[in-house]
């Protein structure tokens, strides 16, 4: 019966909801995997009755025009599909629940992948996702505030890298330490914040004072395409928000994986908001970069700058 209930939950869900689409959904921001198109907004009644959605997992809340792929799944209560879209957008999309969580009883999953329109403007968005149960019953909404920046972000200094096949690049920043000049800071995907480490005896930052230590550190964005979970941005960026500290700077590229690729060719620059700093460099990654150990001081040199 579960079974039936979910081959038939498009006409289900069609009826609670305005109508199911041929349309393909291309006019909507928001693109899903394995769904079925809803023109219209989507509403977000946190108080309505009905199935409700647990445990969402969601890669991250910082997006940006143009990335693919990005997972989101959870849990939906005795629930048949579940409803996802933006706010506002030009439609949302039906999700089907054919899993049953065998650490939760009576909770069916749900797993996609989302894919945000190169036209989405820039700013905040909402995630809303409702569940659906086999009698049309539309649940209360789970809300989640997105972040939608430009691909190039801007900052005091930006070192970004780009490349362009869909391979695991990564970035890596060599920046001072303004505790101790001998021992530099390296930002990559594992330590994606530039903080100090803490000098011993110290006593332990306040929380305000451990906040804009982390708002005075560089840090990495996003790392893109990683263990080839392809996303499609294929790009990184170091950003430092204020000013940052003095010193030598070095860029370097780790090809982690071409993921089935040929080559990657890919690109690295550093800039602040009165335009380039250091040189712009470029190398065609083959899998001879990808051999070698993976962490802390690997990758090829791509160029330094100092910082007066």
């Amino acid at each position: 019966m579960r079974r039936a209930a979910t081959i038939a939950l498009f006409g289900v869900a069609a009826v609670g909801c305005g109508g199911a689409s041929s349309e393909s959904g291309i006019t909507a921001y928001l693109q899903l995997t394995n769904a079925q198109f809803v023109p219209g907004a989507l509403v977000a009644d946190t108080s309505a009755p009905g199935p409700e959605i647990h445990g969402v997992n969601l890669l991250t809340t910082n997006v940006y025009p143009g990335v693919e792929n990005l997972p989101l799944s959870g849990d939906v209560q005795e629930g048949t599909s579940v409803l996802i879209g933006l706010a506002n957008d030009a439609g949302y999309w039906i999700v089907p629940t054919p899993f049953l969580d065998p650490q939760t009883p009576n909770n069916f999953a749900f797993q996609t992948k989302m894919s945000f329109s190169p036209q989405t403007p820039p700013g905040a968005q909402v995630l809303v996702l409702r569940g659906v149960d086999a009698t049309g019953t539309i649940g209360p909404a789970q809300q989640f505030s997105l972040n939608v920046t430009p691909p190039v972000p801007s900052g005091a200094l930006v070192v970004t890298l780009a490349w362009d096949t869909q391979s695991d690049m990564d970035l890596h920043v060599v920046v001072p330490n303004p505790n101790d000049p001998t021992t530099p800071i390296e930002i990559w995907s594992k330590t994606p914040t530039g903080l100090p480490p803490r000098i011993p005896g110290d006593p332990p930052p306040t929380p305000a004072d451990l906040a804009a230590a982390v708002a005075a550190a560089g840090h990495l964005d996003f790392d893109s395409n990683a263990g080839c979970a392809i996303d499609g941005l294929r790009q990184e960026d170091v950003i430092f928000l204020e000013p940052p500290p003095s010193g030598d700077y070095i860029v370097r590229v780790d090809a982690f994986s071409l993921c089935g690729q040929a080559d990657a060719q890919w690109t690295a620059l550093a800039s602040t908001p009165d335009g380039p700093i250091g040189t712009t460099a470029s190398w065609e990654a083959t899998d001879a970069d990808t051999r070698g150990s993976h962490g802390v001081g690997a990758g090829r040199l791509a160029f330094g700058f100092s910082i007066p």
